[in-house]
């Protein structure tokens, strides 16, 4: 019994620790399907723009900082030296 638990180890080896390694744009293709709501392996206007509606809802809500529904320049200000690198890159 020794003797068959040793093979089986031997033989499940050469699977153990070959995770498939993914490159950044790997990562970032599966990001982007993760929008794939339908599950259809591909990501339609509408989910692209579902994302997209909630990120600017968001960012807009971070900007509007006494919520009023616009964003003045002292508002946008104050957003832009706070969160700025979070969006842009400023050494290129």
């Amino acid at each position: 019994m020794r003797k068959l638990s040793v093979l089986l180890l031997f033989l499940a080896l050469p699977f153990v620790g070959h995770a498939e390694v993914k490159t950044p744009t790997d990562k970032i293709i599966d990001t982007f399907m993760a929008l794939d709501g339908d599950m259809s392996d591909s990501v339609s206007y509408a989910e692209y723009m579902t994302m997209v509606r909630e990120r600017t809802q968001k960012r807009f809500s971070r900007m509007d900082s006494n919520h009023d529904g616009a964003v003045s320049a002292k508002e946008y200000r104050r957003f832009w030296n706070k969160e700025q690198s979070a969006y842009y890159r400023l050494q290129r």
